[in-house]
This record gives structure tokens, C-alpha cells and sequence, in this order.
């Protein structure tokens, strides 16, 4: 008797190890595990700029007597600058002395969309994840809320309307000369706190558009902003369209039981496709491919050569520390503004 209940006693506890080692086996908890760490690393990385960002703005205006310095991934709040800051470096080799991080991250969001699909949005952007968790807020809500595939495109639609348009405007409305010059313009130097200020202090208009995607994103249960507004999203969408990487489906292999389109982040029909899935709208999380339960059945592919679903992570920090490193040994993501320079700045936001 007291063996077999010494027995019984190794079994419930051996029970959970198992059931935790087995959660670790699992390639879908595994990756959906490693990508959430990744986002919270940067959202946390780009918080903390945020506040020092803040900080260094209320020391100008004497309101704290103590900043840290001029952070870099706060410039990811300005990307129109760092778009119109490689393309005047595409054209005449200058870069921006203000704020180069904001080239750098658009060059970085650039490079995996063409390698690795959407990754940035997925794997990368602060803005995605706190949206990205809104919309899971917004499913817990409003469980009944379902979207067909006509209203969808509509949603999605506006994005690459609006990518367009920034590259339009980008490439062919404003003269390079105009930006040499604008990047010795005081408010230039400081357009990064122009955002900022817009979101501590937003006016009716900005105020009414983010109460529209947040209310937009609870109700739909899903992030509306990337996947629906975002320019910037638009246009890494389009390059996307250019990656050797691709998810494709095999139908002959596939077991119909639709995983695959219930873990897409960006509601994509997977479990429909019949060709690989090169929409704008696939973000790279690769959550459909460790979803699928059937060998072979889906499958990221590297010029229709099947990969490892790892790839896609791998190339996502590759990239990032690759170009991040590259920059900073160039000389090229820490800005020479001066705080004298910072001040003047800002006093033309007022």
C-alpha cells in the first residue's frame, strides 16, 4: 500500500513537469512565446525613450531640472522624416544631422519587409503591439463581431491607399533641395517632441481620429490602426510584395481544419489559398505556420525551397542588429544636435 501510494504521489508530480515540458515542445506556444518577448523587449526600450524624450522636453521648458540626453528610438515617432531623409540620402549621400535614427528604423522596417514579409509590424513596432492588444480587449468584449472578407478588404484597404500617397508625396512633390534645407530649420531639429506634444497634447481633430481607431479596434477585435491606417504599414506592405519569403499552403496536404486562418493576426483566408500568400496584409508573425497541426500542409517557403518557420525570426533580429550596428559604427544614428539648438527648436512648436 505505502508503495503504491509513493507511486501515485511520483505520478501527479511528475504530471506537471511533463505537462510544462510538452507547452515547450509545442512549436506554436514556443514561437508565440519568443515573439511576445521580443515586442515587450522593444514596447519597454521605446517607453523608457519616450519618457526620457518627455523629460528632455520639459527641461526646455524649465519645468525639470534634470534630462538624459537626446534618446534615438523615440525618432520612430517620426517617420516621414526618416523617409524623406533616405531618400535625400539615396540622391546626394547627406544625412540628416538632427535626427538619423529615424532613417535608420525606416531602413531597418524597409529591409524586413523585403526579406521577411511585414515582420516589422509584427515582431518589432511598439505602435502593433499596443494595438495588437486592444484588439485582444476588443474580442474579449465583443466575442459576436465578425467581419466578411468584402467589408475586410474595405478595412484594409486604406493603408496602401494612404502608402501611396506618402511615397508620391516623398519622392516627387517636395525638391531634395527643400529638405537640405528644412534640416536646418529649427523646428526640423525637434519633430520628433512635435509628435510627442500631439499625443500629450492632441487637438479635436487628432483627438476624434485615435478615439475613432481605438473604439474602431475594441469593436471589430482588431488592430485597425496597423492593419487598416497605418501609411507607414502601406508601404512596407508593398515592398513585403518583393520577399523571397512566402507562406504557402499545400491542399493536398491540408486537413481543411481552417487553424491556420483562426491564428491569422491579419484575418487572412490561409486555409482558402490555393497559391503563395503574397498580400501586403501578411505581417510575417508566422502564428498560421505553427498553428498547423498536418505535416507539410503549411510552410514558409525561400524561393519555393520550404524553410524552417525560425527563418523568419532570425532574419527579423539579424536585420535589426546588423543595421543598428552598422549605423552607429558609420556614425549615423546619433544625432549632433546641440542643446542650445534643442531650445530654439522648441520654442518654434510654442
Amino acid at each position: 500500500m505505502a508503495q503504491a501510494s509513493e507511486s501515485t504521489a511520483s505520478a501527479e508530480a511528475a504530471a506537471p513537469a511533463d505537462s510544462k515540458a510538452s507547452r515547450w515542445a509545442d512549436k506554436r506556444f514556443l514561437l508565440h512565446a519568443l515573439r511576445t518577448t521580443v515586442r515587450a523587449i522593444v514596447l519597454l526600450l521605446f517607453t523608457v525613450d519616450c519618457v526620457r524624450l518627455a523629460l528632455l522636453y520639459l527641461w526646455v521648458q524649465g519645468s525639470v531640472d534634470v534630462n538624459f540626453g537626446r534618446p534615438q528610438l523615440s525618432a520612430g515617432l517620426s517617420p516621414l522624416s526618416g523617409l524623406f531623409d533616405l531618400w535625400t540620402w539615396v540622391k546626394t549621400g547627406q544625412v540628416d544631422p538632427a535626427l538619423p535614427a529615424s532613417m535608420v528604423i525606416v531602413v531597418i522596417g524597409l529591409l524586413m519587409s523585403i526579406f521577411a514579409k511585414r515582420s516589422f509590424c509584427s515582431w518589432m513596432c511598439p505602435v502593433g503591439t499596443l494595438f495588437d492588444a486592444m484588439g485582444v480587449v476588443g474580442r474579449r468584449i465583443f466575442p459576436g463581431v465578425h467581419v466578411s472578407p468584402k467589408v475586410q478588404r474595405v478595412i484594409h484597404a486604406p493603408k496602401f491607399v494612404l502608402g501611396l500617397f506618402v511615397i508620391g508625396f516623398v519622392l516627387f512633390l517636395v525638391p531634395t533641395s527643400t529638405i537640405l534645407m528644412a534640416w536646418n530649420a529649427p523646428y526640423w531639429r525637434v519633430s520628433d517632441m512635435a509628435v510627442l506634444k500631439l499625443f500629450i497634447q492632441p487637438g479635436v481633430p487628432i483627438a476624434v481620429v485615435g478615439l475613432v481607431v481605438l473604439g474602431l479596434s475594441l469593436l471589430l477585435g482588431r488592430n485597425y490602426w496597423c492593419h487598416g491606417l497605418c501609411p507607414l504599414g502601406g508601404i512596407y506592405g508593398i515592398a513585403s510584395k518583393a520577399s523571397p519569403l512566402v507562406v504557402a499552403r499545400d491542399p493536398k496536404a491540408c486537413i481543411n481544419c481552417k487553424a491556420c486562418s483562426k491564428a491569422c493576426g491579419a484575418h487572412i483566408a490561409v486555409a482558402e489559398s490555393t497559391r503563395p500568400i503574397r498580400t501586403g496584409d501578411c505581417t510575417g508573425c508566422m502564428e498560421c505556420v505553427a498553428a498547423c497541426p498536418a505535416e507539410g500542409a503549411l510552410q514558409l517557403h525561400f524561393f519555393k525551397k520550404p524553410v524552417p518557420l525560425w527563418t523568419v525570426p532570425c532574419a527579423v533580429l539579424v536585420i535589426w542588429i546588423a543595421v543598428w550596428v552598422a549605423a552607429v559604427l558609420l556614425g549615423v544614428w546619433y544625432g549632433t544636435v546641440t542643446p542650445e539648438q534643442i531650445i530654439m527648436g522648441m520654442r518654434t512648436l510654442g
